[in-house]
């Protein structure tokens, strides 16, 4: 486990925003429904991993929850704070297009864009889980733009609100994986059994 350090940089992402790794580490939410409020960092050079969560829209009074493809973007930033967002999206066109190219937004709190670099951490076959520590070691092996050979072998420190570093704790794992497991089986099926899922939802509240 990396150190935690005292941090000049802070990180927020927007909400459907999640920063799933960090310079290398992975960032495990208490839940896979539960947003990294923010990051805190060191200043310098960093690299972060992040998944868009989209609302399509599939008819007037129904939507359905998509992951974006996994992007690595790297930057530097001394002394502020800094907002990652990325634009609506409510269909599957625009997810597409938002997949295709660089449309993340990282900005200070005054609007001014900060320069980053991006690549994709591309997905090997059928993954329900993924090792994202694994992934990076490859990824910064490569002569990708955002890749960041120093994290092939090293981490950096890094404190995050709002999430939990490499915890030990089962239950937490635990609880993430049943709701990839959740989404994953709600994505492939009917229009029926959605339905049912969230009335049974809402009546379980």
């Amino acid at each position: 486990m990396p150190t935690l350090a005292s941090a000049d940089v802070i990180l927020i992402p927007a909400p459907g925003v999640d920063i799933v790794a960090v310079n290398g580490v992975s960032v495990e939410s208490n839940s896979f429904f539960s947003d990294t409020s923010r990051i805190q960092l060191d200043n310098g050079q960093h690299q972060i991993v992040a998944e868009y969560v989209a609302e399509i829209e599939e008819s007037a009074d129904d939507y359905l929850l998509e992951k974006s493809d996994t992007f690595v973007l790297l930057f530097n930033a001394n002394d502020t704070t800094l907002n990652l967002s990325a634009p609506a999206i409510s269909s599957q066109y625009a997810l597409q297009t938002f997949n295709q190219g660089n449309q993340w937004q990282l900005t200070r709190t005054d609007g001014t864009p900060v320069e980053f670099t991006t690549g994709k951490l591309e997905k090997e076959g059928f993954q329900l889980g993924r090792d994202y520590e694994k992934e990076l070691k490859r990824f910064n092996h490569t002569q990708a733009k955002a890749a960041l050979p120093a994290l092939a072998t090293d981490t950096h420190s890094f404190q995050s609100s709002g999430a939990s570093i490499h915890s030990s704790e089962t239950g937490i794992t635990d609880q993430k994986m049943a709701g990839e497991m959740l989404q994953f089986w709600y994505e492939r099926a009917d229009q029926n059994t959605r339905d049912k899922f969230k009335s049974w939802i809402k009546t379980s509240q």
